[in-house]
């Protein structure tokens, strides 16, 4: 080889070795980018989610304030109906109020005359019994003229017959006088029990006219009432008006900004795709150059990493073929579900088996540079069933505290990780943000595949900081 032959040779190598340093670097950057607008994607279209909720939340209110505004305007001519009724029955109330009055006046005046009546009849029997006094001097008189005139004899013959005749009337004086007097007595009762009912009459007049004032305050209590409740049931249709005409115009508002935010979203979801899709040709490059005896950062992750998936596939093989498992359950994928993990684990045929064997081949790797996040095997569906111990914490009570420290048996199938289990390349290298919970880190992932006795069963992660 010339000097000049040499270097050229050295100027291609260094060429390719900047060629692929460019590729990392530009597979990164283009990995920040595909995940930031991953992330803008997802916030738009949760955003669209909630704008058309806002939509139809409006339209709701709409078609409710519309039943309202329509209940308003039945109900403000209702109010006014009801107020004119109010103040035609407040007029009759008020004239029979007045009549009421009227009878208890007359009530009381009956009372009154009865009074009268009950004193006259008083009077009427101090008279009578003047009478039958006199009715009994009378007779006593007519008694010492009869005995008088038969002393005189025949001379007094004459006087005796007067005597007899007064006699009489003093006994037909005093029989009148008596039956005058039982009848004053009767008449006396029932005055009694008249003036008694009159009494209880004009009590219960007095009452009535209490009653009738309370009612005609009450009435105008009603009347200021309806006419309040009339003026609020005007404002509540005008309100329910003046919101109906600003409901239309936020719906045309939210749906214009719904209808802009799903075209951004779906503008948005194109570019996504469009950057990943760089992010894969990226990958490709980087694959390329790495094919090549070029000497890249990435170059011993990418040895070790299909060094360690060619040991796990020996093991698994060594495995079925000692009867340690069998084939069925190492490519076992009916998930079981583990009750009351959050987030989910499951458990497979071969879960158990991977926690026996895979640690001794995984743990090392932590310590195989201080750059190595962690090492773990995966199936083709981003089955995890064992990771570091450090990532294999029992699950406590927080879902965000388990999210970070119980990452075994989960299933990961975001982009890298289904890609990582289902590539069958001599290996795949892929760059990608992994969220921290309040920041994204960004990481290299390169993988290899694992097979089994020829069969394709999943690929060995070896995650790594920029």
């Amino acid at each position: 080889m010339t000097e000049q032959t040499a270097r050229d040779a050295a100027r291609d190598l260094e060429i390719l070795q900047k060629l692929a340093e460019e590729s990392g670097g530009l597979g990164i950057e283009v990995a920040d980018v595909a995940g930031g607008i991953d992330d803008l994607s997802k916030a738009l279209a949760t955003q669209s989610e909630e704008l058309h909720a806002l939509r139809d939340s409006v339209d709701q209110v709409s078609q409710a304030n519309a039943k309202i505004a329509e209940s308003a305007r039945a109900s403000r001519g209702t109010a006014e109906q009801a107020a004119g009724e109010v103040e035609n029955s407040r007029g009759t109330v008020e004239s029979s109020l007045s009549d009421i009055h009227d009878l208890v006046e007359a009530v009381t005046v009956i009372q009154q005359q009865l009074n009268g009546l009950q004193d006259a009849l008083a009077k009427v029997g101090e008279v009578a019994e003047g009478i039958n006094a006199i009715a009994k001097q009378t007779n006593l008189l007519a008694l010492n003229a009869t005995i008088e005139a038969a002393r005189a004899g025949e001379a007094g013959k004459g006087f005796a017959v007067v005597a007899q005749e007064v006699k009489q009337l003093a006994g037909q004086t005093s029989r009148a006088t008596g039956q005058i007097d039982e009848t004053l007595k009767d008449l006396t009762d029932q005055a009694t029990r008249l003036i008694g009912q009159g009494e209880e009459s004009t009590k219960r007049a007095e009452a009535v006219r209490s009653g009738t004032q309370t009612i005609g305050q009450v009435i105008d209590t009603v009347a200021g009432a309806m006419s309040t409740m009339q003026g609020g049931v005007g404002e509540i249709a005008e309100a329910a008006e003046t919101i109906e005409t600003r409901c239309g115009g936020l719906l045309e508002s939210a749906t214009t900004l719904s209808d802009q935010v799903d075209a951004t979203s779906k503008t948005m979801r194109q570019s996504r795709d469009r950057t990943q899709n760089l992010t894969l040709a990226s990958q490709r490059v980087v694959a390329l150059t790495a094919q090549t005896d070029v000497e890249t950062v990435d170059t011993k992750f990418i040895n070790q990493v299909k060094e360690l998936a060619g040991r796990v596939g020996d093991l698994f093989e060594a495995a079925v073929r000692d009867g340690k498992l069998t084939q069925g359950q190492l490519f076992d994928r009916d998930y079981k579900p583990i009750p009351g993990t959050d987030p989910q684990q499951v458990m497979t045929g071969f879960t158990e088996f991977c926690d026996r064997v895979l640690p001794e081949i995984q743990e090392p790797m932590l310590q195989f540079d201080p750059k190595v996040v962690f090492c773990a095997c995966v199936d083709t569906n981003g089955y995890l069933p064992t990771h570091n111990k450090k990532f294999a914490k029992p699950q406590g009570k927080d879902p965000v505290w388990n999210a970070a420290n119980s990452r075994n048996r989960r299933i990961f199938d975001d982009r890298v990780g289904l890609s990582a289990g289902r590539n069958t390349e001599p290996f795949l290298l892929q760059a990608y943000r992994r969220d921290m919970g309040d920041s994204y880190v960004m990481m290299k992932d390169v993988s290899a595949p694992i097979f089994v006795n020829g069969r394709h069963w999943g690929g060995v992660r070896l995650a790594y900081k920029v």
